[in-house]
């Protein structure tokens, strides 16, 4: 599973002892999620072939790239006069000889793989900076060293982190707006290079400060995953279902279909087992809600909307899964176990499990084949998006400038491919589809996984949802407990308004 920042105690520092009071009293709820349309309309997540044809002093290189090429293009910037200033006032010359520091969340291989493309960088760059690396143990460890960084004033130049984070650094005053840098005339992105990013993906690291189209830039998205269902196709192909459900009246009949297989085979051990396993990720409520056509920002104002027809029929649908016997939970289980021992043949997933999911099914020596599918819907399958952007910190012109051909480096298309093939994660650029080397070579279930980009929907970024998404955990948990009645859904949902706005109002 990802690692988040914070934890379940940070949810107690911002309310009142009202709050304090209900929320041992009547739930710890919280329902939180982006713009309600899709982040990408179904022809766009088809990358033709391109060639780098930019002419621009901050050019990464000249030569065509052909599919299956990763390795990142020399620096050859092919410019008349390396020397012309630009509208940020900074010309190559200012850059000799500048340390850029980047922070980032990770360790092991994972950090390999990305400082190895900076090394690339430091060796190929022709204005002589250099990208000194910095890794923390997780996104919780990296924004405490911020939260020190921004008391002491020793920042780092570009820091990876998700965009709820990047709202929270930017009310500090650090974050640089990189609107000017993007449409730099020099050293920019063309508009074709911007055209490039999934429209929903790039959308997502603009902010305003008010109602109005007066947005800045305060990041470029890196990467995205997914939360997803994994589905396990042999399984059910054996109780007759040759496709995976496309609605969700489909996956409660073959969930049930499940269960009562799991039940004749009357295993003591295994009584209620079956179905969808249920497992309180944020992201699979937030998948579900989507799936029934959920808007769960609130368009007209900043925060959260959850009182809608949508929310109150996805909780009354998931509820009535597992009051059926179609649905059931343990806590105690290892999901990914249950799933490839056939006591579920439904489970939410990220991208980032898959390769634990695979291992999981090695161990039990299972030779069923298993697919990652979308929430059904009626009205569009969805999935719940997340992932982190890149960030500059405010210092000297040079050092943004600097900062800025890093973050253009990492989201070059080949370099962008390089990290996400690493990580089987989704690109936020079309073109570095073509990038990403043999699908023969890659984890079925990712190659799957690519072609669901159409029905991708972001996670909220607004800074509240550091603690929401706690909160939406335990709305999860309490929606499914036993003793908890159908009839007490809206009572629920008024309850999870409630606590939103509390959260809203008391976290920046």
């Amino acid at each position: 599973m990802r690692n988040h920042p914070g934890s379940r105690q940070t949810l107690g520092r911002y309310l009142t002892p009202f709050y304090n009071i209900t929320l041992g009293l009547v739930f710890i709820l919280a329902l939180t999620a982006c713009d309600h349309k899709p982040i990408i309309t179904p022809n766009s997540a088809t990358a033709t072939q391109v060639a780098v044809l930019t002419t621009s002093p901050k050019q990464f290189g000249t030569q065509a790239i052909t599919k299956n090429t990763i390795t990142p293009l020399p620096d050859i910037p092919a410019t008349p006069n390396v020397l012309t200033p630009s509208p940020l006032g900074v010309t190559s010359g200012d850059l000799s000889g500048l340390e850029v520091d980047v922070w980032h969340p990770w360790t092991g291989a994972t950090e390999a793989s990305f400082e190895a493309i900076l090394d690339e960088f430091n060796r190929t760059n022709k204005w002589g900076i250099t990208v000194k690396a910095t890794g923390h143990e997780g996104y919780g460890s990296l924004d405490d060293a911020m939260e020190t960084a921004v008391t002491t004033e020793t920042l780092p130049d570009v820091l990876v982190d998700y965009g709820y984070q990047a709202r929270h650094w930017d009310e500090s005053g650090v974050l640089v707006d990189l609107t000017p840098y993007v449409e730099d005339t020099v050293w920019g992105l063309t508009s074709e290079e911007q055209a490039d990013f999934f429209p929903g993906f790039w959308a997502e690291d603009l902010v305003t400060s008010g109602v109005g189209t007066n947005f800045r830039r305060i990041g470029i998205p890196y990467y995205r995953s997914a939360y997803v269902l994994f589905y396990n196709q042999s399984w059910a192909k054996e109780l007759g279902y040759l496709e995976p459900p496309a609605t969700p009246d489909e996956f409660r009949v073959q969930a049930c279909a499940a269960a009562e297989s799991v039940a004749r085979l009357g295993d003591k051990s295994a009584l209620g087992k079956g179905g969808w396993l249920i497992t309180p990720e944020p992201g699979g409520l937030l998948g579900w809600i989507y799936a029934f056509g959920g808007h769960l920002t609130n368009p007209e104002a900043s925060g959260y909307l959850f009182d809608t027809p949508e929310t109150r029929q996805t909780f009354a649908f998931l509820k009535g899964l597992q009051v059926s016997g179609c649905a059931w939970t343990d806590t105690g289980l290892a999901t990914q176990s249950e799933f490839a021992n056939r006591q579920a043949l439904f489970v939410v997933g990220s991208l980032l499990d898959i390769p634990s999911q695979q291992t999981a099914f090695a161990q039990v020596s299972s030779a069923d084949v298993w697919e990652v599918i979308p929430f059904p819907s009626s009205h569009q399958p969805a999935m719940d998006t997340y992932g982190p952007s890149l960030l500059v910190m405010h210092s000297t012109p040079a050092k943004q400038l600097a900062a800025w051909l890093v973050v253009e480096w990492l989201v070059y298309p080949p370099n962008q491919a390089t990290f996400v093939g690493k990580l089987e994660a989704y690109p936020t650029r079309q073109t570095t589809l073509s990038y990403l080397g043999n699908e023969g070579e890659a984890t079925p279930q990712w190659v799957q996984a690519l072609k669901l980009l159409p029905d991708a929907q972001g996670e909220p970024t607004l800074p509240s949802w550091n603690v929401m998404r706690w909160a939406l955990n335990d709305a999860s948990d309490q929606l499914f407990r036993v003793q908890f009645n159908a009839d007490q859904i809206p009572s629920l949902i008024s309850n999870l308004g409630s606590l939103a706005q509390e959260i809203v109002s008391q976290v920046h």
